[in-house]
């Protein structure tokens, strides 16, 4: 069987995938050269010794393939693509840890790399697999090699995350004194928990059960709670000022679950309007700085004006129309 496909190594499409494959590798190679510094003297050997660590894997993994072990086709080919995905996450971490990431950290070359790497591979891949089981589906099964790029593409992907900038809440300043809260005010209450940090170094939460009544702003029911609580835990008490004495900015959110999005909680706001019920749970935040609401950009008189002096100006018209028809009456 194996002498049946000797004769699909020098077919025509073979032949033309292969100088295209070769013509990429030459290119990219070139490329890559170019944009690190001192390539041939520091990374030439280093380069191509792990590219044909890479090929020689490939290979295995091609003979791997043509044992057997699958008996379906689409078996043998998530096999392939299971493989690159693996050598794809292990070139990954290898680039960081053996290359250095050429001293550049340049995601253009980061990704020019992790294309070179499988490109150089397919070629006795493609090979061996056209000797072993012919022409047919070699440029099918071919394509698991773009699985090998996608760790480097999920790694790429996270660090442009990370450079957007968290979002930024309207914080919230407390005043001076607050009034304790009234009878009539008691009238819905629900139970909710509060996690605050002691102070702001602190690294772990401090949970506070609270009964909140739904018609009081958040800002004085968060206030009389951490008050009250101070006054009860003298040694271990909530720190609601900086060293400075200036009142420390919040920030309060609902928890949530990881596949929900986060509810901002406005302090001026009661509990009904930001939809606090029984068992929330509010994470309280402290900010040094403070975060204003945008102002609203007052609108000028320019477009009343050009309204007025349009109606100006039609009045304006129908003068002149009766003193026109006044003239004529006189005439006549």
């Amino acid at each position: 069987m194996v002498k049946k496909h000797v004769l699909s190594l020098i077919d025509i499409r073979l032949i033309v995938f292969l100088i295209v494959i070769v013509a990429l590798c030459a290119i990219l190679t070139l490329l890559i050269s170019d944009k690190v510094e001192d390539f041939a003297k520091k990374y030439k050997k280093k380069f191509y010794g792990y590219i044909l660590l890479f090929v020689l894997i490939y290979t295995l993994i091609a003979f791997l393939g043509y044992n057997k072990l699958f008996i379906e086709l689409r078996n043998e080919f998530i096999f392939y693509q299971a493989a690159s995905l693996l050598l794809g996450s292990l070139h990954a971490w290898f680039y960081r840890e053996f290359f250095q990431e050429f001293n550049l950290k340049k995601y253009s070359v980061e990704l020019l790399f992790s294309f070179i790497v499988p490109l150089y591979s397919s070629i006795l891949f493609v090979i061996i697999y056209t000797f072993l089981n012919g022409i047919n589906f070699t440029l099918l099964m071919s394509a698991h090699f773009l699985v090998f790029v996608i760790p480097t593409c999920i790694y790429m992907v996270f660090c442009f995350m990370m450079l957007i900038p968290p979002r930024k809440y309207i914080t919230w300043t407390p005043e001076k004194s607050y009034s304790a809260i009234k009878d009539d005010e008691m009238e819905a209450i629900v139970l909710i928990t509060f996690l605050i940090k002691k102070s702001y170094d602190d690294t772990e939460y401090t949970s506070i059960r609270v009964q909140a009544p739904v018609k009081v702003s958040f800002g004085r029911l968060f206030f009389l709670a951490v008050a009250g609580y101070n006054r009860q835990n003298e040694g271990e008490h909530i720190d609601l000022q900086m060293p400075d004495g200036k009142d420390y900015n919040w920030v309060f959110y609902l928890q949530s679950k990881w596949y929900e999005n986060t509810r901002y909680i406005d302090a001026a706001y009661d509990g009904a309007m930001n939809q606090i019920t029984e068992n929330s749970v509010v994470i309280c935040q402290r900010e040094i700085e403070k975060n204003a609401p945008p102002e609203k950009k007052k609108k000028t008189d320019q477009k009343l004006y050009g309204v007025d002096s349009h109606n100006e100006g039609a009045d304006q018209e129908k003068f002149d129309e009766l003193k026109e028809t006044e003239k004529e009456a006189a005439i006549k």
